[in-house]
């Protein structure tokens, strides 16, 4: 039954960490900054708000929904495995490649140079992190010798798969575009990248996910590098929010091509590593 609580209770989560987030980032920057509350605020005033511009592309109405829903369906396995089977990473990899998809078409449908460039730079990076992370969340599986998340009962893997966590971590920076690797959004470069034509409802949507997409993964790490006991999960959440929030008060951006070489590199370390475990190594 929590586990159904908590699944509706996501998005208003996601809202919470949001507006934690910028008050951290703020007294990081020696401000005020505005009430945790404000993001609630902000999504409830999109959602009131008429569409400056309409577009007949279906792809450009429906992205920032898919987009949601495709996050949205992240937590039925993370972090208490509402549904489970055999195999269910699969699936969870999948929603998490569609999720970013998502995002990309919401760009290049929208005719706008910003949007474009945005949605192009998250294809190239794509090709790197997306892989990074599957190795990554292969590598703890077969550690723990599971096939599904729901009998996930490993701790302190961090220790274990040093190379997979930190490539984990790495990943997760530019899955919710965190500097030094908001390259795909870069707001005093491309404003908001693929989100830069949208307003009202489908604006919403494409906040309200990402603020949804940045909590998962703020689940996700913990869960696999520490355990899944909540007891952990939460403490450690605030933790890596606060790492986060750091980053982006701190750090300048990396261009595109600086990315994709790191990413790379971080790929081809992941890769070692699964080898490793494979061959049971380690």
């Amino acid at each position: 039954m929590y586990q159904i609580i908590f699944f509706i209770l996501v998005p208003f989560i996601a809202l919470l960490y949001e507006g934690i987030f910028r008050k951290i980032n703020a007294r990081l920057q020696n401000r005020i900054g505005p009430p945790i509350i404000q993001p609630f605020y902000d999504i409830k005033k999109l959602f009131t708000k008429k569409k400056l511009k309409s577009q007949n592309d279906p792809f450009f109405k429906s992205s920032p929904f898919l987009y949601f829903i495709s996050v949205y369906a992240l937590f039925l396995f993370i972090p208490l495995s509402l549904i489970s089977f055999e195999y269910d990473f699969v699936l969870l990899v999948y929603l998490t490649i569609l999720a970013s998809a998502f995002y990309v078409l919401s760009g290049l449908s929208s005719d706008n140079p910003f949007g474009i460039v945005g949605s192009m730079r998250e294809m190239i990076l794509m090709v790197v992190y997306e892989i990074t992370l599957v190795l990554a969340v292969f590598n703890f599986l077969i550690k723990s010798n599971i096939l599904s998340f729901a009998v996930f009962n490993s701790y302190l893997l961090i220790f274990s798969l040093p190379l997979s966590s930190f490539a984990l971590m790495v990943v997760s920076l530019l899955e919710v575009h965190i500097t030094p690797f908001d390259t795909t959004e870069a707001p005093t470069e491309i404003m908001s990248g693929s989100r830069t034509e949208y307003s009202g409802k489908n604006l919403a949507w494409m906040n309200l996910s990402m603020f949804m997409k940045r909590l998962f993964f703020i689940f996700l790490v913990p869960f696999l590098l520490f355990g899944r006991d909540l007891i952990i999960i939460l403490p450690m959440s605030i933790i890596f929010l606060f790492i986060y929030t750091f980053l982006r008060a701190t750090t300048p951006r990396y261009r595109v091509d600086q990315a994709f070489k790191i990413y790379a590199i971080v790929m081809f370390i992941v890769l070692i590593e699964f080898i490793l475990v494979l061959r049971g190594i380690l």
